[in-house]
C-alpha cells in the first residue's frame, strides 16, 4: 500500500469521527434546550397605539422636547377630528400624514376615545420667561379678550377653566409654550384650518405676534386645576360660529388608501367635475366644454395645474374662496352656472383635498376661451346684482335628528353633487 493511499485512509478516518462528535454535541445542545416560545403580543388598542407615545410621550402626557403636545385627555372629537385632518392633508406634517394615511374612520374613533379615556396627571407648569406686563396681557386676551378688536376670549369657547369643553374643544392648560405658539402662528399664517366656519383662523388673523408670545406665556404658567374634568357645555352661547363644535359637514369616508389625493379624486367624482370640465374629444379636466344658458354661451375653465393657463398658481386658499364664496383667484365673481351657491357648503377639509387630486393632474396648456354671453349678463354689474338677490356664503348644518349616514347624504346630495342645479325648478335668473 502506498504512502498516498494510507494518508487518504487516515484523513477520511479523522473526518469521521470529527462528523460524528459534532453531531453528538448538536443532540445533547437540543436536549438541554427547548426551543423558544414566540413573545405573546397583548393584541389590544393599547399596545397598537405605542407608535403614537414614541413621539407624544409615555401614555400621551406629552414630549419634554416642548412641540410634541400632551393628547392624554383631550376630548375624543377633538383628537379624531384631528386624525382625520392629518389622514386628509387638512394638517401638514409628514410623519403624521404618513402615520394615518391608510387608518380607516373607525380605527381613527378607536385610537381617539382611548388617549381621551386616559386621566393621568398633568406635569408642572412651565417657569415664565416674560416680564409681569406680557404675562398679564396674555391673560387678559385669555380671559376677557379685547372688544376693541372685537376678540373673545379664549375662555369663552375653551371654557372658564381653559381646560376644554366636550365632545370637541380641546383644553389650553398643560401645554408647551412653543407648542401654543406654534399652532396659534400656524392658524395666523393659513396653514392650520378646521372645519368651516372656522372660527381660530378669524381669531388667530386678529393677533399680534405680540399677542400669540402674551398668550402662550401666560397659558404656559398656569397649573392644571384639582379637577381636569372636561366641561360637558359652555355655560354660554359661544360668541362666534364654530364649524368644529357645532358639527360642521361630515367629512365623507375616505378611501382606504392614499390620503388627501385619493380622498380629492373620490370628490371629484361626487361633484362629476370631470363632466363639465372635459371638453368632448379634450383632455380630462382640461376645459372648454361649452355650456349653452338663456344668456348666452359660458365656457368651462382648466382645471389642471398648468401655472399659466390652469390652476398651477392657486393656492388652498383662492380654491376655497372659489368653492365657497364664488370669487376667482383675481377676485372676479364667477358666473353661477359654476354651481358655487352649492359648493358654499363645501368643507375645508373636502375642499383642500380636491385641490391637492387636482394638483396632482398631469398639467395641460390649454388657454381658456371667453365666454359668450349677451348684453348686460356679460358684465360684473349684473352678475353682482344676482348675487346679491341669490346667493349667501354658508356651510352644512347637521340635522342632529338624523343619523349619521343621513347628513353625509344631504351634505353630498345639497353640496358636491349640487343634485338640486338640475333636479329643482329655477325662475328667470
Amino acid at each position: 500500500m502506498s504512502a498516498r493511499t494510507s494518508m487518504s485512509r487516515r484523513c477520511r478516518a479523522l473526518a469521521g469521527r470529527r462528523s460524528r462528535i459534532v453531531l453528538a454535541i448538536l443532540l445533547l445542545v437540543g436536549v438541554a434546550h427547548q426551543p423558544l416560545a414566540a413573545p405573546v403580543v397583548d393584541d389590544s388598542i393599547a399596545q397598537r397605539v405605542l407608535a403614537c407615545t414614541g413621539c407624544h410621550g409615555r401614555d400621551g402626557r406629552a414630549a419634554s422636547d416642548g412641540f410634541y403636545p400632551r393628547i392624554a385627555g383631550k376630548p375624543a372629537g377633538y383628537l379624531y377630528n384631528q386624525l382625520v385632518n392629518f389622514r386628509n392633508g387638512t394638517r401638514r406634517y409628514a410623519p403624521m400624514n404618513r402615520l394615518v394615511a391608510l387608518l380607516g374612520d373607525d380605527y381613527l374613533r378607536e385610537i381617539a376615545q382611548h388617549f381621551a379615556s386616559l386621566d393621568l396627571p398633568y406635569p408642572p407648569p412651565q417657569p415664565a420667561t416674560a416680564t409681569q406686563a406680557v404675562r398679564t396681557h396674555g391673560e387678559m386676551l385669555a380671559r376677557r379678550g379685547d372688544p376693541a378688536r372685537d376678540m373673545p376670549a379664549c375662555a369663552s369657547c375653551h371654557g372658564d377653566a381653559l381646560i376644554g369643553v366636550q365632545p370637541a374643544t380641546p383644553g389650553l392648560l398643560g401645554l408647551p409654550r412653543d407648542y401654543l405658539s406654534a399652532q396659534l402662528g400656524a392658524w395666523k399664517a393659513g396653514n392650520r384650518h378646521a372645519t368651516a366656519p372656522d372660527c381660530m383662523a378669524r381669531i388667530a388673523h386678529r393677533l399680534t405676534p405680540e399677542d400669540i408670545g402674551a398668550v402662550s406665556q401666560w397659558l404656559s404658567t398656569r397649573t392644571m386645576p384639582a379637577s381636569t374634568r372636561l366641561a360637558m357645555r359652555l355655560p354660554r352661547k359661544p360668541p362666534l360660529d364654530c364649524g368644529t363644535v357645532s358639527g360642521g359637514a361630515p367629512q365623507a369616508a375616505a378611501p382606504a388608501t392614499g390620503g388627501a389625493t385619493a380622498m380629492g379624486e373620490y370628490l371629484t367624482r361626487v361633484g362629476n367635475c370631470a363632466g363639465c370640465h372635459t371638453a368632448r374629444g379634450g383632455r380630462p379636466f382640461a376645459g372648454g366644454r361649452p355650456i349653452e344658458t338663456p344668456f348666452g354661451t359660458v365656457f368651462t375653465t382648466n382645471l389642471t395645474p398648468d401655472a399659466d393657463t390652469g390652476i398651477g398658481r392657486w393656492s388652498r386658499d383662492d380654491f376655497w374662496r372659489a368653492l365657497h364664496e364664488g370669487v376667482s383667484r383675481d377676485g372676479r365673481a364667477l358666473y353661477p352656472v359654476f354651481p358655487y351657491s352649492n359648493y358654499t357648503r363645501v368643507s375645508r377639509a373636502d375642499a383642500d383635498a380636491i385641490h391637492a387630486y387636482l394638483r396632482s393632474l398631469p398639467p395641460v396648456r390649454q388657454r381658456n376661451r371667453p365666454h359668450a354671453l349677451r348684453f348686460p349678463y356679460d358684465s360684473q354689474l349684473s352678475l353682482a346684482g344676482w348675487r346679491t338677490l341669490y346667493f349667501r356664503p354658508g356651510a352644512y348644518e347637521s340635522d342632529t335628528t338624523q343619523s349619521t349616514e343621513w347628513n353625509r347624504g344631504a351634505y353630498l346630495v345639497h353640496g358636491l353633487g349640487h343634485c338640486n342645479a338640475c333636479h329643482s325648478e329655477r325662475n328667470a335668473l
